[in-house]
């Protein structure tokens, strides 16, 4: 039988199984996802993307709940799980993917990637994809990734006599700040900025990255964020808010600021591109860049990924699967990207047409993708968000509302760092 006639075989015996199984209804295998979108970030595409699967595949029932913020999210899938009644496919934010792993909780995937049912992870970005491998297998798909990118006021660069361009490097942001940064009320105080900084997150690994240090060696044996380099990177961002007064700080960020032409550059998620182009219509030009370099270019993955809980029966495994081939293909991917500004993890998605389309009319849509070969996974420690994230909002205080001692503020999250990483390390062991 020629390769031609088998596939015809093949396809006319799938269709007789669909048929023989009687109603859609009567063989359905339920499957559960949740997500973290929300109206700003892309629901109501995904959701559609969500309801055309279910429109062509009957025997599969994909029922689409909103979990809440990542936050929340992940406090509701841990309970779900400890319960027994966890979603056989859910949306995780790229720090907490790794409590579910240590703990048993996701199903590897490396035998449906590479099954007759599979996929070609060629095709997909490797430091996305770095974000879900643990010990050399897959264990997720990158699906709302982002990175952080620059959005700037060219109105406001050109009021100030700057060119309407990006700044590529922090001597410029230091040097177009310094020029854009006024005092317009004669108070002694300044109140339009250059940047602004917000309780740190993501951005806090940007920035040291950036000056050539990491939050963790590659072993994870030990923090390295009172790295010599990070000191000078925090205390770089010190400097620009309370020795030279271009930068905006307070506890979060300046975007309502930024609107009223009072901020030129703030470092913001591209899952806020299309929100941030239709605000900005009719109020500046604004402009989208990738993120200034130092000593190098950095740029943190954000954003989420979409992994199977190990929950279910083997049917219900196998269509979670289908569920998660269909939304991470190209087409979907592009469609969801060209909708909302996340970034498409497979490369065939930039040359879709829906995505071509995006580029060609809306340029700034590409930012994000001149960073992907400088774009690194956040750090894999299960107790990321209940251990270091607190300690390093602590330290934002610190360093901008206090002023305060930015290697001292350093040294101690390393220490309390080291310290739950070796209790990790411990428990890991006595498993």
């Amino acid at each position: 039988m020629s390769c031609r006639a088998f596939c015809r075989w093949l396809s006319l015996l799938c269709f007789l199984l669909l048929v023989l199984a009687g109603p859609a209804g009567a063989s359905q295998v339920k499957v559960m996802l949740w997500h973290s979108l929300d109206e700003r970030t892309g629901a109501p595409e995904f959701e559609q993307i969500c309801k055309d699967f279910n429109d062509t595949h009957p025997h599969i029932q994909l029922e689409v709940q909103y979990a809440g913020s990542y936050g929340k999210a992940l406090e509701k899938m841990q309970v779900a799980w400890a319960g027994g009644v966890a979603p056989n496919i859910a949306m995780l934010e790229q720090t907490r993917n790794t409590i579910f792993y240590y703990f048993g909780g996701l199903l590897k995937l490396d035998d449906f990637i590479n099954g007759l049912n599979g996929i070609d992870l060629n095709d997909f970005s490797q430091s996305m994809l770095g974000s879900v491998t643990y010990d050399g297998s897959i264990y997720g798909l990158p699906y709302n990734t982002s990175t952080p990118l620059i959005y700037y006021n060219k109105d406001l660069f050109m009021l100030s006599g700057l060119a309407p361009v990006a700044p590529k490097t922090w001597n410029e942001i230091l040097e177009f700040s310094r020029k854009i940064a006024k005092d317009k009320d004669g108070d002694g105080r300044t109140d339009v900025f250059g940047i602004d900084f917000y309780a740190w997150g993501w951005l806090f690994e940007a920035w040291i990255g950036q000056n050539g240090a990491r939050v963790l060696n590659d072993s994870l044996t030990a923090f390295t964020l009172n790295s010599p380099e990070a000191v000078e990177a925090m205390q770089f961002t010190q400097d620009l808010v309370h020795k030279y007064n271009v930068a905006y700080y307070a506890g979060e960020s300046g975007y309502n600021l930024f609107w009223t032409n009072r901020l030129a550059m703030g470092e913001r998620s591209t899952a806020s591109l299309a929100d941030n182009i239709s605000k900005s219509q009719g109020l500046f030009d604004m402009g989208v860049a990738p993120l200034a370099c130092n000593k190098e270019c950095y740029a943190p993955i954000g954003g989420g990924n979409l992994v199977l809980f190990n929950t279910g029966s083997d049917a219900q495994k196998e269509a979670a699967w289908e569920v998660l081939k269909f939304i991470t293909s190209t087409e979907q991917l592009a469609r969801f990207s060209a909708s909302t500004g996340y970034m498409a993890a497979r490369r065939s998605s930039f040359n879709h047409p829906i995505l071509r389309e995006c580029f060609a009319t809306e340029p700034r849509y590409r930012a994000t993708y001149e960073q992907m070969e400088v774009a690194y996974s956040r750090p894999k420690v299960p107790f990321w968000n209940s251990t270091m994230a607190p300690e390093l909002e602590k330290f934002y205080k610190l360093q901008f509302s206090q002023n305060g001692n930015v290697k001292q503020g350093l040294d101690e999250i390393a220490r309390l760092g080291n310290i739950a990483l070796a209790e990790w390390k411990t428990s890991l062991t006595d498993k």
